[in-house]
């Protein structure tokens, strides 16, 4: 038996709720049903109707031979449809996610409507991390009206019966997001008739996901017209049946009360400009309040702000000169680089700590989430109206370094620095990537390194004076006076850094304090443990649902694994809409021990690579950062010395999301190295076919071409060099569309030594090293006066300790992507 409308809308919260929009639900905004476009295929194609929608759409392509007239007919009748009614105020709430088969926009007209942002899913190129966050994740399952091959998208309207052919493995990816969102969703689907076919397939398909999701909601089908017969059918699949129209939904949904409350603006709050920051930001102000936890800490945990309001932490230098700089008017940003486990995140929390005694608003960006520059200027426009100072802090600064180069070049232009940015990040990440020159013209980079004198009397005084430090600590030391603990803590601290309290007065190496905690885990937690901390140290971005997919965890047992682990693996609210939650080692270090000691061997490390990217869903952009983050960091791919193996793993990943650009890249310079040249020119033009132009696809260009000229075997001096020319050629272009790009200056002097070594001349080295010097003078780059210094002595025929330490070498360069439109 049916329910009615009101016994829906009481049982769902629109936040634990996922929406699927089936066939016939936009006709009341003019769309055509299945029947009116089977009947006006028919017409036009003169092909019997006694098909279905896919069937004669087939037909009609294969009778014509023209793919663009099937599709031109179809956006006849689906484009320029408006929102009506009830649709429009689909925006208003905060669904879990929505899914549609149908192809119009009139989801998206809605939401644009509102002033807000559904980031649309169309096709499998859509799969990659952008900027911000959305307000709802829109998946089209049959592709969008607007974009198809025959325009020469990536997208494909989703139609004929070869449609659903090629993109099936799109389509099952998004199924497997849907059985991911009802594991704790209610679903409702709407459509017009239970008698038709389409929803009826739909519906059943839904029904079975939430039954292998083990959901606790309940998959509910909303019906136009009324069918009490038909739904007795249903409801043995396991749906519940309710009839009405959208704007019925809408109309007693709006009688309900909201699911969360809407909260009054706090008073001097600055980010009440841009309440989309809340969420993803800590504000230092309620952070000191919180109870600080002294035994954390001393394990490896990181610092909090309570922690060092309590005197937990002893005071580095470095922080208090880099507070200094940022108290004088016309400082803008500090970077505080160093090694991991160095103490780079606490000291940046004491400078925020003294700023917010100041009377300075102080915030901290999670550095797992998006940032959004347009928000921060926002706020940094607020805080210059109320002539107040704010600091912002970016931990793991090279993983935003996009958005932070927008958001500085914001600030630069507005001549804004009521909004300070502090960054920290570890050099071998920073130095490689692109960044604005407003970073350097307006901003200190500050180094940060093991303990100096004044900090090792610093860390002996707080032990000796606070007494949750003393009990815990201060045996370790029983009967040396001050000098003698003084010169055993110089010798620990300086050999492992200052990763934890408990590795500086311990006895045993870390290592060992490590494991014995490791060995006293049951196997199972053990296993859960170690996976964490390898997928961490690899630069996955760990989360519940990834683990219960990777190791086969039943999602019941998530509670008591995350209690077994206490202190060792922590979970935290990464987006709580879409049911990701973030799970953390204690520290980065620590991971990289457990790592070392159980994924040793290369075939461990391969396995597990491997496994990763099987079991991501590309989905959630948290995956999608990733795989990104697998290709650039030394720990993940760049681990793997076998460049047929790291093709292998970028392969599989560029099958799983391939409009994500990282991979593509690894791929066409690995290569380029192996001199693939035929393989790499390939991927070269499949990737300008996809993505237009873009910065790092052309430095590999002018690569390719260069160690074409010089390891092509049996051909004529005189073809190396019109090799070389031609690469010239792309150079120049390079130089002037990417003049801000340090990579493909660098390889537009590489181009210049390898011009000279074969033709003595030194024209093309000196044009790369007038546009270094130019990239030089207007960013300020260090690392760009580097380069200069190196390419001069590598054609001057010296060599030199210090070419072999450039962060380029030592590390691949890291991926910045730079898009520059086609002209029209």
């Amino acid at each position: 038996m049916s329910q009615t409308i009101e016994n829906l809308i009481h049982e769902i919260t629109p936040s634990r709720t996922v929406l699927l929009f089936g066939s016939g639900s936009s006709m009341p905004s003019g769309a055509p049903s299945v029947a009116k476009l089977i009947a006006a295929y028919a017409q036009e194609f003169k092909v019997s109707a006694d098909f279905s929608l896919s069937e004669i759409t087939q037909l009609a392509e294969n009778k014509s031979q023209s793919r663009r007239k099937v599709i031109s007919l179809l956006r006849k009748y689906c484009s320029d449809l408006k929102p009506t009614g009830g649709l429009r105020n689909l925006p208003l709430y905060d669904w879990k996610s929505i899914y549609t088969t149908n192809y119009d926009r009139l989801i998206e007209l809605s939401y644009e409507e509102r002033e807000k942002r559904a980031k649309v899913f169309s096709s499998n190129f859509d799969f990659n991390s952008d900027h911000g966050q959305p307000d709802v994740s829109l998946f089209k399952l049959h592709g969008t009206i607007e974009k198809d091959e025959c325009d020469g998208h990536n997208s494909r309207i989703i139609l004929t019966e070869s449609d659903f052919t090629k993109t099936s493995n799109y389509r099952e990816q998004l199924y497997d997001r849907m059985k991911s969102d009802l594991i704790s969703a209610d679903l409702v689907i709407i459509g017009h008739s239970l008698g038709d076919a389409h929803l009826k397939e739909l519906a059943i398909r839904a029904a079975k996901l939430n039954r292998e999701a083990m959901g606790t909601g309940r998959v509910w089908l909303l019906s136009y017209t009324p069918d009490e017969d038909r739904a007795s059918l249903y409801e043995q699949f396991g749906l519940t049946v309710a009839f009405g129209s959208i704007d019925d939904f809408f109309k007693e949904l709006a009688k309900k009360a909201p699911d969360r409350p809407i909260s009054n603006s706090t008073p001097g709050n600055p980010l009440d400009v841009a309440p989309a920051l809340v969420p993803v930001t800590t504000e230092v102000e309620h952070a000191v309040t919180l109870t600080a936890n002294f035994s954390s800490m001393y394990t490896g945990w990181p610092a909090t702000y309570a922690d060092i309001v309590a005197g937990y932490t002893f005071k580095r230098t470095l922080a208090t000169r880099i507070g200094s700089y940022l108290s004088t008017e016309f400082s803008l940003i500090a970077t505080i680089l160093g090694a991991s486990g160095v103490g780079k995140s606490t000291a940046a929390k004491q400078i925020l700590v003294e700023c917010r005694n100041k009377g300075w608003k102080c915030w901290e960006h999670g550095s797992q989430h998006a940032l959004d520059p347009r928000l921060w200027e926002k706020v940094a426009t607020n805080l210059k109206s109320t002539k107040d100072v704010g600091v912002l802090f970016v931990d793991d600064a090279h993983l935003h370094l996009g958005d932070l180069n927008e958001l500085i070049d914001r600030l630069a232009i507005l001549d804004n620095a009521h909004l300070k940015i502090l960054l920290a990040s570890t050099r071998n990440h920073w130095h490689p990537r692109i960044k604005t020159g407003n970073l350097f013209r307006h901003g200190k980079v500050f180094n940060l390194s093991t303990l100096n004198d004044q900090e090792i009397d610093a860390l002996l005084d707080m032990v000796e004076k606070v007494p949750e430090i003393k009990r815990l600590a201060g045996n370790d030391f029983a009967g040396f006076d001050r000098s003698e603990r003084r010169r055993r803590l110089t010798v620990r601290a300086s050999k492992d850094m200052f990763v934890c309290l408990k590795n500086i007065y311990n006895t045993d190496s870390l290592d060992a304090i490590i494991l014995q905690d490791f060995a006293s885990l049951s196997q199972p937690l053990q296993d859960i443990f170690r996976y964490v901390a390898a997928m961490e140290t690899a630069g996955i971005n760990v989360h519940r649902q990834l683990v219960i997919r990777l190791l086969g965890m039943p999602a019941q047992q998530v509670a008591a694994a995350l209690e077994g682990l206490a202190d060792i693996v922590s979970e935290y609210d990464y987006h709580v809409r879409e049911g990701i939650f973030e799970w953390r080692c204690r520290h980065p270090v620590i991971a990289a021990i457990i790592t070392k000691f159980k994924f040793g061997s290369l075939d461990k490390t391969i396995k597990l690579f491997e496994d990763v990217i099987d079991n991501i869903s590309p989905t959630f952009d948290i995956e999608v950062r990733s795989l990104r983050e697998l290709c650039n960091t030394e720990s993940g791919i760049p681990r793997i010395a076998d460049k047929k193996i790291q093709n292998h793993l970028l392969a599989k990943m560029i099958s799983r999301a391939p409009g994500e650009r990282v991979p593509r890249h690894r791929l066409i310079r690995n290569l380029i190295e192996m001199h693939e040249f035929p393989r790499a020119e390939t991927e070269i033009k499949l990737f300008e076919k996809d993505f237009g132009r873009d910065g790092p696809v052309h430095r590999y260009k002018i690569k390719y071409q260069v160690e074409r000229a010089i390891h092509t075997p049996g051909i004529l001096l005189e073809d190396r060099v019109a090799m070389l020319e031609q690469a010239h050629e792309l150079a120049v272009v390079g130089a002037e569309r990417y003049a801000a790009n340090k990579n493909v200056l660098a390889a537009y002097a590489e181009l210049g030594v390898e011009y000279y070594r074969l033709t003595k001349d030194l024209s093309y080295f000196d044009e790369a090293m007038r546009h270094l010097k130019s990239a030089e003078d207007k960013l300020g780059d260090p690392q760009i006066t580097a380069m200069i210094v190196k390419f001069t002595r590598r054609i001057g025929g010296q060599s030199s300790i210090n070419d072999e330490e450039l962060p380029e070498d030592v590390m691949p360069d890291a991926d910045v992507v730079e898009v520059e439109p086609e002209a029209a």
